[in-house]
């Protein structure tokens, strides 16, 4: 059997070869050798076109001027907002009549301090400006509104300890005799308005929510969610009493002139029954015109002009001054 006749760089062995390497063949080495050494760039001008983040070879001096640009506008964004952080107290200073109605109290200008005190509440209604407002008042002798400026402080905020102490203040000099809250009015003034309507739909949501939603999903019902809904359902039982007493709560209002007449009937020319004090609570029970229907902390009953009165869950501004 002839052999096949092997060429130049093969093997005996198929599949082997022990070829040389292209650039190590003898025709081309002295190609190599004739050509100068050169190395070819890894990016091509393709690349360099391309985006700095997708790899491209960025040119001498582009990124050095790139982020001299962006450090200057930062500082100068930086510097910006630290003059408008320091400017910002002082013009608020300026035009805070919050601010102005302190310094004027402490001053002596009751009068002027009280005005101040209701441009705060028009522009920002809260228990403090309410409160400032009802000191003011009290020094410049006008306590029906001090009474009624402290009680709206407490019916925003029930833990404005500094009202509460104004109100204890004032009943301690007996004046007039204080008005008796009933259980459910004592409890409902642990908490705002607010707060107990949002803890009523809280938890009565809740309580539907983990009572109804396995049904709907076809979940099995656990002990977990079933103890949840339970607890929730307490809480919303536990609000209900505090709702009743806000509601009577707020038909409660305070006298705002001196010597008011408790009217026979609710007319002008009715028969004087008894004279409230600036100051005293009364409990309105139903209006007819002009005139509300109240009853005193004595258990006298009788008419009252509309504009005599103030109520404490009312958010409109102070008459005075």
């Amino acid at each position: 059997m002839l052999k096949p006749k092997l060429g130049i760089g093969e093997h005996a062995c198929p599949g082997r070869s022990w070829a040389r390497p292209r650039a190590q063949h003898p025709a081309r080495a002295t190609a190599n050798r004739a050509r100068p050494f050169s190395v070819r760039s890894k990016f091509s001008a393709r690349a360099r076109e391309m985006a700095p983040g997708a790899g491209a070879l960025p040119r001498l001096g582009q990124s050095g001027r790139a982020t001299s640009i962006f450090g200057s506008l930062r500082h100068i964004i930086c510097l910006v907002l630290l003059a408008l952080m320091l400017a910002a107290p002082s013009a608020h200073g300026a035009n805070d009549p919050f601010a102005a109605g302190l310094k004027a109290e402490t001053s002596g200008q009751f009068e002027s301090a009280a005005k101040c005190f209701q441009q705060e509440l028009r522009r920002a209604p809260s228990s403090e400006a309410w409160h400032n407002y009802g000191n003011a008042a009290w020094l410049a002798g006008h306590p029906g509104e001090a009474v009624l400026a402290w009680e709206r402080a407490r019916w925003i905020a029930p833990g404005n300890t500094n009202a509460a102490a104004s109100l204890r203040f004032v009943a301690n000099l007996g004046q007039f005799p204080e008005l008796p809250l009933t259980w459910t009015e004592t409890y409902s003034a642990w908490l705002s308005a607010g707060q107990w309507a949002w803890l009523a739909a809280s938890s009565g949501w809740l309580a539907v929510a983990l009572a109804l939603l396995p049904g709907i999903f076809r979940r099995r019902k656990s002990a977990g969610p079933q103890w949840l809904a339970a607890a929730a359902l307490g809480v919303l039982l536990l609000t209900l009493p505090a709702l009743a007493g806000i509601h009577s709560r707020a038909q409660l209002a305070v006298i705002l002139p001196a010597n008011t007449p408790l009217r026979q009937t609710p007319t002008l020319t009715a028969q004087p029954l008894a004279r409230l004090a600036a100051g005293e609570m009364v409990r309105c029970l139903r209006p007819r015109g002009a005139y509300w229907f109240v009853r005193t902390a004595n258990d006298e009953t009788g008419w009252v002009a509309q504009n005599q009165l103030g109520f404490i869950a009312a958010d409109q501004l102070p008459a005075w001054p």
